[in-house]
This record gives structure tokens, C-alpha cells and sequence, in this order.
């Protein structure tokens, strides 16, 4: 064991000659309550600073915190213990009070605000420095200063002109002063003063470091963070927490966590865009469907478009001419057809008259042999039945007829009584007709404006909800294209000239308020907002803009704050403000002119000055209105209420406007069935029972018929006879009707050969007149109408009015395709407009637009990107990034809390070695630093977590195996993320070992352990604090392995207060047993327990005018002045 001697650098080993810096003095100038210039000198050993509360010893330690620190470093707690804020702020002690020299604060005569009372600088600029300088056993010298030039208005450091600099020597802090009024020149400085000066703190502070030995390998700034806890003197219990806030700095496993959840967030931001992405393509995805479905919806319109199928009736079409064309080779063909028909009945005909000829003289020669053999009789029945033939056949005749009229009139006449009756009901229907006739008409009228107007609703309606659905708004569409129109002259969007209604929205829970709000509101929500600014540029822009629509604008301020009234009992709080830059004036306006109480009962419309009902009523003092409902409320940040309201108005009107068309269809055809009616009335009236008794005319001819057979009975010559006439007659009728039916035949091929010779002219000169127009069915054209003809039931080779029956139907077809392709068309342009609207409302982007045809172009570059090469590209980096992230930062994260924890028990040995060398308790004993491994269930299962990941560093396998394992590392890195209440617990390995001190005789043997600083006595606690932070003091200064450290002071503030003299005794000798120069801070009732033990004392007054001083009370040889 090496025995230690006093020198003048303090208790060091016999046989060290190695370099040691100790502080030599400190000066100040205006600082803090030391007005002017103060010196004072330090032991090299051990200072004892003393004085009462408030004098000022905690400030001459600040000064040394302010010169040597970074400003990051709070000052002591002693003059910061009654305030809060961040190190240095305004709420505590900092660089400008202590310059100013701040006293206290009283408060501004006739005002709540308070102003600091100072000793200096009141109104004026004022400045302060402060210098140490530090001395090794060769004799040689180095001070570093700090300047600080403070103007009367500064407030925080930037506004003051700060100096770092040092010297190689000892300086007079005062030769700054002449230097001051010109606000430290560098020139001066530097020339006059040989001082080398430093433009940052990094460089202030790296010199100091360098040249004063703090700290190993670059690292002092991890020293002068111990000094700073060190002097700060913290109230801590436990030797864990001693050694942890002391002396283990945050480990890196905090910084490692950091970084594998800043990766993570990469990677979740690299997924986000994928899924992003994703949700685009997946929102595009049926726009190319839906553009060739619009494409071939439009083809199809356009080429029955350009047939002409609406001007049928015109000759100019290509379907006129296609029609002509095919109508004239029919006719041609039906011509021909109709002479090789007219001459094959021609040559019937002439052979049936030759057979007629024969018959006929046959049938007289066997009429003369009746004759001769006494037929007269026969003769004149014969001609009785032939009569009553005929008359049957015309009462038959006459019956059919009435039977059609009867069908029609809807009575029965079976027997003659039913008959007279029907034929009076006729006779009053005939001589009615004029008063019937009437009110048909009038019903048919009726039904047409009532089918009219239904049909005007429907498409009104229809087209208000065309309007709302190209837009988000619920004002009227006559408003919404008048405002297009003064926005499109002002050079603005319609976003930008809103009206006040597409600012508000009814909260929902007062849905039920929506009508009352907006008929309080009225013009109001309908008024037009323009920025004030551009108000002037805004009329000259509109002035010549027609418009048959007036609208109310208005120019307001934009950018005010918004102010949303909060209580829902009145109007503007039952409702929702759209943010945007006239969000402030709206609200200021609800507040100021609409600021209604909304009750229930219209009982308490006149208990409160301005007040709205639930049916709309206001009452604004004697003044009120009501009324005007009915019609829909235009608020609204959307309209899709408005657009569900219109669907059902518009399904109710359809159903309006079919119902109207039906019973329009009805009175048209009870009027045209009045006609039918009237003729069949006619036509009964005039007839008589005996007209149409067929029964009656059956009877008598049957009498006859009786009769006749009777005679020809009784001749057997006769019957025969008349067997031969009843042959040739039968074979005679059959010829006269074929030859009949021929004759007809041949006349009604006549007729349609005129009508057919007629048609064909009439048919060539047509298609002259389109040759000679130009206009003519292309190929394309005919093919489509061969084909839609030939698809219908038109039978090659039919007649002509089978063919117009067949065209007829075609363009019924074709009309029907036509309106088909056109809610094809809206369907895909509606469809695209979906899509492009969904996609801006969700990634807004002002470049592109909603309109499917001048936007898609665009929207489908969107899709192409990002199907070709974004969403791959995204796949790839995602892929990466997964596999980084488990395989490098995971990995890190986990080996560094193993290395971590390794890392503390390495860093114990060192310090372990100094407390070695340094008797504890007494020479029989040391101390000795332990940590032991505490690692809880939660600790454990998260590394057990970690290490599982950190190995699946892959980035292969399935999409959905990498969303299971980006799904556990979120999960994971959400318990170590700034903001979980686990993350210190689980990656601060600090929190996973607990450190002890035990007490070990000289064989390293246990003899008792320290843990809870707590219990024990005040000295004994401030011994253990000493020897353990001291060591580790010790090895932060990187002199673990040198027989002193190379640099010595250690200012301690309100230190062993608590300590007795033998116990403060043993302290202080642990502190200058490490090698260490001591400068302690105490209260006055602790000056005897420490006197004995440090070799100056010093002690701080403060006079009346708030101005501190240094005084000596007692000084050894050591002391230098």
C-alpha cells in the first residue's frame, strides 16, 4: 500500500510526479450581487466558502458553472430551488439577471406587470466577466474568461455580445474594462491583451479540456457532467441511485432504441406509402373499364348518331337513304312478282270463262226438259227460295255487323225486348255526343298538364341532383353557376369565392334544427365571401359578366383567429365551422348578428332578447319573423344528405310521372273509344228488330225449301232432272266463283302493281335526290342496319309493309340502343367522376382535376406509375427496410443492452482499483462497488422478443408473413418508443442491475453492505457519497491509472451538512486522499465541523444595497494570494 504525504497540491501518493492543475483564484466583475471587481484566492487543498442565506455563495459557484460549463449545465440548486423551467431560462437565474445583478422584482406603478429591481443595467447597457486561473506544480499558469456585454433590451443570450477566450498566464480581469464601452473588439482583445479567443463553446470548451487534463480520449465533456451533478449535491438514497445519476452517463442501448424506432418509423412510412399506394390503385383500378365502357357507350351514340334516326322524317339522313335504298329493291322484286302473278291469273281466268260457257248451256238444256215436263210450279218455288237465300244471307249480313256494334256498345240483345232497349240507349248516346265529347276532351287536357308537370318536376329534379353531384355544396344550382361564372372572370377557383352556407354544418346531434338555423340565417348563408384584399380587382373582373342570377358578395378579412361559440344553446354553437381563411370572420359574424337562443317552445321566444324557435320563428326584441319553409337547407360541408333526399324525391316523381302518363294514355283512348262508341250508336239506332232476326229468315226459307222438295218428289223424271240441275248448278257456282275470286285476284294485282309502279318512281326519285346531296349510308352504316334488321323479325322477301313494320321496329331499337348507350355513357362519367373526386378529397392535389375527360389522361398516368414501377419500387424498399431493420438495428439494440450490461460491471473495476488504494472506515478496510443483475420477467421477455426478431432478418417470404413480422416489431418497438412508460425500464440496462457498496477487509473478504444511503447517519452518508463518486470522479477525468489527477478542484455546494466533525473529517480526507482540491459551499452552522479539515475559510457578506463581498476568516501557508 503506497503511503500518501500533503503537498502543496493536496494528499497525493509519495511517488507521483505527475502534472496536476489546481485553481488558483476566480475573479469577478458585475456579477451577480458582487458589483464591481472581486478576487478570490483558493487554497490548493481545501476551501471552506461560509456565509448566510442569500450572501452569495451559491452565485460565486455559478460563476464557476457559467465559466467552465456548457450553457446546457443548470446553475446550483441553491439559487434555483424555488423556480422551474428549463437550465438557464427566464424563470431561473441566468447569464443576463446575474450581469444585471437582479435583486428581486417589484411590480410597474399603475399595472399588474412586474419588472426586475437590479443593482445595474436599469434602462442601460452594463456587462460582466468572470476569469479563473489554475496553476500545476511547475509554476505554470492558465486562465480562461468569460465576457458578457449586455444591452439594456437584451433578453436572452443571442442579444448579447459574449467572449470566450484564455491565456497562457495570469491576467487582471480588469484591464476589460477600457475594452467594455466598445463592446469587446476582437482587436483589442487579442492585441492588446494577448488573448487567444473562441467563437463557439465546443472550441471554448475543448481547450479547456486539453490543456487542463479533463477527461480521456476527447471525453471531458463526461466529466464536467459528473462535476456539475457533483456540485449541484443532490439528495439521493440509495447507493443504486447514487452510482447511476453520479456516474453511469445514459447508456447507448437509449440511443440504439432510438434509432431501431426512427428506423421503424422509416419503414412504417415507406409502408404507409405502399399501402397508400395500394389504396390508389386499388381506387383506380376501374377507371380503364370504365373509359372503355364511355368510349364504346359514346361510339355506339355516335353512330346511330349519325344515321339520323331523330330527322326520320326528314330526307336527308343516312337512314333515309339506307331505307330507300332497300325499300326500292323490295318494290322492284314485288313488281315483278306481281306481273308474273297478274298473267298466271289472267290465263286462269280466260279457261274458267270457257268451262263457265259449257256449264251454262248444259244447265238451260236441263231447265227445258223441266219445263216440258210440268216444272212451272217448281219454277216459281225455286225462285221464292233463291229470294229467301238472299235475304238470309243479308240479314246474316246485317246481324254480324250489329254484333260488332253491339261488342262495342258492351249490352247484350238476345231477344228482340233487349234489343229496343239497347237501340234507345244508342239514339240518347248519338244525340249526347256534343256534351260527351266535351268532357273527354276536357280529361285529356287534364291529363296532359298533369303529365307535363310531373315530367318538368322529374327533370328538375334530375338535374339538381346532375348539379350537387359534381360538387360538395347544397346551394342551388342557379347560385353555384353564377358564382362558376364571376370566378371564372376573377381568375379563381370556386373554392375560393365560397358561400357562407358551404362554411357551416349543423352538428349532428341538432340535425333536427337544420331547417329553423337556415331560415334564421336566410340571404346570409347565400352571401359570397371575398378576400378584402382583392375586393377591388374582384368588381372590375365581374362588371361585364352577364348573369340573369344576383348575388351577394361580400369582401371580409382573412386570417382572423377563430373563436367558436361554445355554449349549444344558442344558434352558432349548434354549429360546425369549416376551417379555411374566413373560418374567423364567420364565426365573428354568427356571434354578432346570429347569435340566437334556440328554444323549443315559442312560449320562450320573448324571455330572451334574441331567441329562434324550432319551426324558424325569430325574435329579436319587438321585431320577428316566421315563415318561408318548405324549401331544402343549403348549409352543409357536404351534400349527401341533400343528394339522398333528391334520390327519393326522384324515385317518388318517376313514379309521379308514370302514374300521370298512364292515366294521360287512359283518357286518350276512352277519348278515341268514345268515336268507336259514337258510330256503333250511330249505326244501332237506325236498324230495326226484323233487319236482324236471322232465326225469323232461317224459318221461312226453310218453308219454302219444304215445299219444293215436296214437288220434285213426286216425278221420278223430275227428280231426276233436277238431280242433273243441282250437279251442273253446284259445278257452275264452283266455276262462276272461282272465276270470281280470280277476277278479284287479278284487280288487286292490278292495284298493287299501280301502287308498286308509284312507289318505285317515287322511291328513284328519292335517291336521286340523295345522290345528288351526297347523303348516303357508308358501308359501316348499311351493316349495321342489314344486321339490326336482319336480328329483328323481318323475314327476307316479306312485303312492303312488312318492311315498314320491320323498320318501324328497328328504329324503335335503335332509339332504345341509342338511350341505353346514353345512361351508359352518364354511368361511366358519373363512375369517373367518383373515382377522380374520392382521389383528390383523399390525397389533395391542386394540379389535378375531377372532369373524366380533360382529367383522365392524368389520373391514368397515376395508375400506370404506379402499377409499373412505384408500387414495385415501394415493394422492393419495403422489402429492404424489413430486413435492415431486423438484421442490423434489432441486432445492434440487443447486443447492445447485452454489451451494455457488461460494460457497467467493466467500468466498476477501475473505480473498484482506486477504492483499493483508500482506507474506508479505517486502514483495515476498503469499500468495494457490486452490481447484480435484476432482470424481471417483462425485461426478459422483451430481449427474448428482441433476439426472435433480430434473427428473422430476412426479407424474404410472403406479403403476409412480412405483415406478421412488421406487426410484431410494432408491437415491440411500442413498448421502447419516447412516449411508453416502459422504455427506460426495458433499454436503459441501468434499470436491469442494481448497484451496492460492501465493506471488505484487506483480503477482499465481506464485511457489511451499503445500499441505503437513507439509513445511514449524516456523515456516514456524506463518507460513502465521497469515497464512491470521488473514484468514479476519478476515472471520468481519465486518470484511473496516474497517481493524482490532472485536474483538481471539485466545488461542492451545501456539502456534508449533515455531517459531524469526525465524520466531515473523513469525508474530506476520502476527496483529498483521491487527490482532489476542494472548494465546499456551507452554511455558517456548519463552519466548525469543517474547519478543522480545510486550510481556508471564506465567508460572504451582503450590505444593505444588496452588494456581496469575500472575506478571509482564516488562511493556512497553502493559501495564495
Amino acid at each position: 500500500m503506497s503511503t500518501m504525504s500533503q503537498t502543496l497540491f493536496g494528499l497525493v501518493p509519495t511517488a507521483s510526479t505527475g502534472q496536476q492543475w489546481v485553481a488558483r483564484s476566480i475573479q469577478l466583475i458585475n456579477w451577480g450581487g458582487y458589483h464591481g471587481y472581486h478576487e478570490i484566492g483558493l487554497a490548493s487543498t481545501a476551501t471552506l466558502l461560509s456565509g448566510a442565506s442569500g450572501t452569495g455563495k451559491s452565485t460565486l459557484l455559478d460563476a464557476y458553472i457559467a465559466l467552465t460549463m456548457s450553457h446546457t449545465t443548470p446553475f446550483n440548486g441553491a439559487s434555483n430551488g424555488a423556480t422551474s423551467g428549463r437550465a438557464r431560462g427566464r424563470e431561473q437565474r441566468n447569464v443576463i439577471s446575474y450581469a444585471r445583478g437582479k435583486l428581486d422584482e417589484a411590480r410597474v406603478a399603475g399595472s399588474l406587470s412586474a419588472k426586475d429591481a437590479v443593482l445595474r443595467g436599469d434602462g442601460t447597457d452594463t456587462w460582466s466577466a468572470i476569469a479563473m486561473s489554475w496553476a500545476d506544480q511547475s509554476g505554470r499558469v492558465f486562465t480562461a474568461v468569460r465576457a458578457y456585454y449586455v444591452p439594456r433590451g437584451a433578453v436572452k443570450n443571442d442579444d448579447c455580445v459574449l467572449v470566450r477566450a484564455t491565456v497562457d498566464s495570469a491576467l487582471d480581469l480588469r484591464l476589460l474594462e477600457p475594452l467594455a464601452a466598445e463592446r469587446f473588439p476582437r482587436a483589442g482583445m487579442t492585441d492588446r491583451l494577448g488573448l487567444a479567443l473562441y467563437d463557439t463553446d465546443v472550441a471554448f470548451t475543448a481547450r479547456l479540456h486539453s490543456t487542463l487534463g479533463i477527461g480521456a480520449a476527447g471525453d471531458g465533456h463526461k466529466a464536467m457532467a459528473l462535476l456539475a451533478r457533483i456540485q449541484a449535491g443532490q439528495q439521493i438514497t440509495t447507493v443504486d441511485a447514487l452510482y447511476k445519476s453520479m456516474v453511469l452517463e445514459e447508456p447507448e442501448t437509449i440511443r440504439r432504441a432510438q434509432d431501431a424506432v426512427d428506423h421503424f418509423d422509416e419503414l412504417s412510412e415507406v409502408r404507409e406509402e405502399m399501402l397508400t399506394a395500394q389504396r390508389q390503385l386499388d381506387l383506380l383500378g376501374p377507371i380503364v373499364g370504365l373509359r372503355r365502357r364511355l368510349e364504346e357507350a359514346r361510339a355506339r351514340a355516335a353512330a346511330i348518331d349519325s344515321l339520323g334516326i331523330g330527322r326520320i322524317d326528314q330526307p336527308d339522313t343516312p337512314f333515309a337513304q339506307w331505307h330507300d335504298a332497300r325499300r326500292l329493291e323490295l318494290a322492284r322484286a314485288q313488281e315483278a312478282a306481281n306481273r308474273a302473278a297478274h298473267a298466271e291469273a289472267d290465263a286462269r281466268h280466260a279457261a274458267l270463262e270457257a268451262q263457265i260457257l259449257i256449264a251454262e248451256r248444259e244447265h238451260e238444256e236441263i231447265k227445258d226438259n223441266q219445263r216440258r215436263n210440268g216444272g212451272d210450279e217448281i219454277a216459281r218455288l225455286e225462285r221464292e227460295v233463291a229470294n229467301l237465300e238472299v235475304a238470309l244471307a243479308d240479314t246474316e249480313q246485317r246481324h254480324a255487323a250489329f254484333e260488332a256494334h253491339r261488342r262495342v256498345l258492351g249490352d247484350d240483345a238476345e231477344n228482340k225486348g233487349q234489343f229496343e232497349a239497347l237501340r234507345r240507349r244508342a239514339s240518347t248516346l248519338v244525340s249526347d255526343r256534343a256534351a260527351s265529347e266535351r268532357e273527354l276532351d276536357d280529361a285529356v287536357a287534364a291529363a296532359t298538364v298533369a303529365h307535363a308537370e310531373a315530367a318538368r318536376e322529374l327533370a328538375r329534379l334530375e338535374a339538381d341532383k346532375g348539379s350537387l353531384s359534381q360538387r360538395r355544396g347544397n346551394v342551388p344550382d342557379a347560385d353555384h353557376q353564377a358564382r362558376c361564372a364571376l370566378a371564372e372572370a376573377a381568375g379563381l377557383s370556386p373554392d375560393q369565392l365560397p358561400f357562407v352556407a358551404e362554411l357551416l354544418e349543423v352538428r349532428a346531434e341538432y340535425e333536427p334544427w337544420r331547417d329553423a338555423i337556415s331560415l334564421a340565417l336566410g340571404g346570409f348563408a347565400l352571401t359570397l365571401l371575398v378576400d378584402a384584399e382583392h375586393l377591388a380587382d374582384f368588381r372590375r373582373a365581374i362588371d361585364r359578366v352577364p348573369s340573369s342570377r344576383r348575388l351577394r358578395f361580400e369582401g371580409v378579412p382573412t386570417g382572423l383567429p377563430v373563436r367558436e361559440q361554445e355554449d349549444r344553446t344558442r344558434l352558432d354553437g349548434r354549429l360546425e365551422l369549416r376551417h379555411g381563411p374566413f373560418t374567423g370572420w364567420v364565426a365573428e359574424t354568427l356571434d354578432r348578428r346570429f347569435s340566437y337562443v334556440c328554444v323549443d317552445d315559442a312560449a320562450d321566444l320573448s324571455r330572451h332578447p334574441r331567441a329562434l324557435s324550432r319551426t324558424g320563428q325569430t325574435s329579436d326584441g319587438q321585431r320577428g319573423a316566421h315563415g318561408g319553409g318548405g324549401r331544402r337547407s343549403v348549409l352543409g360541408f357536404s351534400n349527401d344528405r341533400a343528394l339522398a333526399e333528391l334520390e327519393d324525391e326522384r324515385r317518388e316523381a318517376h313514379v309521379r310521372e308514370r302514374t300521370a302518363e298512364r292515366e294521360l294514355a287512359e283518357a286518350r283512348r276512352a277519348r278515341s273509344g268514345f268515336t268507336d262508341r259514337f258510330a256503333a250508336a250511330q249505326a244501332v239506332s237506325g236498324l230495326s228488330w226484323d233487319q236482324l232476326d236471322v232465326q225469323g229468315a232461317a224459318r221461312n226459307l226453310a218453308v219454302r225449301q219444304a215445299r219444293l222438295a215436296e214437288l220434285v218428289a213426286g216425278s221420278d223424271v223430275l227428280r231426276a232432272l233436277k238431280e242433273d240441275e243441282a250437279r251442273v248448278s253446284s259445278r257452275l257456282a264452283d266455276l262462276r266463283r272461282e272465276a270470281s275470286r280470280t277476277q278479284v285476284e287479278m284487280e288487286q294485282l292490278e292495284k298493287v302493281w299501280a301502287t308498286l309502279v308509284d312507289e318505285v318512281d317515287e322511291l328513284g326519285d328519292r335517291l336521286a335526290a340523295h345522290e345528288e346531296s351526297g347523303i348516303s349510308a357508308d358501308d359501316e352504316q348499311a351493316a349495321l342496319l342489314d344486321e339490326q334488321l336482319a336480328g329483328s323479325r323481318w323475314t327476307p322477301g316479306g312485303d312492303l309493309s312488312a318492311f315498314t313494320a320491320a323498320v318501324a321496329a328497328l328504329r324503335s331499337e335503335l332509339v332504345h340502343t341509342r338511350e341505353l348507350a346514353d345512361a351508359e355513357v352518364a354511368a361511366a362519367h358519373d363512375g369517373l367522376a367518383a373515382v377522380f373526386a374520392r382521389f383528390v378529397e383523399q390525397w389533395p392535389n391542386p394540379n389535378l382535376g375531377t372532369d373524366p375527360d380533360t382529367s383522365y389522361e392524368d389520373f391514368k398516368r397515376i395508375h400506370d406509375e404506379i402499377s409499373r414501377q412505384r408500387m414495385y419500387a415501394l415493394q422492393e424498399s419495403w422489402n429492404r427496410a424489413i430486413g435492415r431493420l431486423s438484421g442490423r438495428d434489432l441486432t445492434m439494440l440487443s447486443s447492445a443492452i447485452e454489451q451494455a450490461i457488461s460494460e457497467i460491471r467493466t467500468r466498476m473495476e477501475p473505480v473498484n482499483e482506486i477504492l483499493a488504494g483508500l482506507p474506508f472506515r479505517d486502514d483495515a478496510h476498503r469499500l468495494r462497488i457490486t452490481a447484480t443483475v435484476t432482470e424481471a420477467h417483462d425485461v426478459a421477455t422483451f430481449r427474448r422478443d428482441l433476439r426472435a426478431l433480430a434473427k428473422d432478418a430476412t426479407a424474404d417470404g410472403t406479403t403476409a408473413e412480412r405483415e406478421r413480422r412488421y406487426a410484431r416489431m410494432a408491437r415491440l418497438l411500442a413498448r421502447i418508443r419516447p412516449e411508453s412508460p416502459e422504455r427506460r425500464r426495458l433499454v436503459d440496462v441501468r434499470e436491469h442491475v442494481r448497484i451496492s457498496a460492501e465493506c471488505v477487509d484487506l483480503d477482499g473478504n465481506h464485511v457489511s453492505v451499503y445500499d441505503h444511503i437513507a439509513g445511514k447517519s449524516g456523515g456516514e452518508s456524506q463518507e460513502l457519497v465521497a469515497f464512491i463518486v470521488g473514484a468514479a470522479l476519478r476515472y471520468q477525468l481519465g486518470d484511473a491509472d496516474a497517481e493524482r489527477p490532472r485536474y483538481a478542484p471539485v466545488f461542492l455546494d451545501e456539502a456534508f451538512i449533515k455531517a459531524d466533525a469526525r465524520f466531515a473529517g473523513r469525508a474530506v480526507g476520502a476527496w483529498r486522499g483521491l487527490g482532489f482540491q476542494l472548494i465546499i459551499g456551507a452554511p455558517l452552522d456548519k463552519v466548525s465541523a469543517l474547519e478543522p479539515h480545510v486550510d481556508l475559510v471564506l465567508q460572504t457578506l451582503k450590505d444593505d444595497a444588496g452588494r456581496s463581498r469575500v472575506v478571509w476568516v482564516a488562511a493556512a501557508d497553502a493559501v495564495t494570494a
